[in-house]
């Protein structure tokens, strides 16, 4: 049976966000680097900044596209 994946709680509050099952790979940070930030201890990204513009949200968009654990969500509020 899948474990349901759970938001970080360092994810800036907002729609967009980064469960735990985030294996640390940087492919979002290097798309979208002005939202997305790495844990002290480098193992997990997670949302630093909600997108302020169309521009940020598209690049986290495209972040999610590729994402290979498929752990950047969008809770859609």
């Amino acid at each position: 049976m899948e474990v349901a994946s759970k938001r970080l709680e360092e994810n800036a509050p907002g729609k967009f966000y980064v469960t735990d099952a985030c294996n640390g790979c940087g492919l979002c940070f290097s798309i979208a680097l002005q939202n997305f930030m790495y844990s002290n201890d480098s193992s997990y990204y997670y949302i630093y900044q909600q997108p302020i513009d169309e521009r940020e949200e598209a690049d986290i968009r495209e972040a999610m596209s590729v994402c290979p654990m498929d752990c950047i969500k969008d809770d859609g509020v």
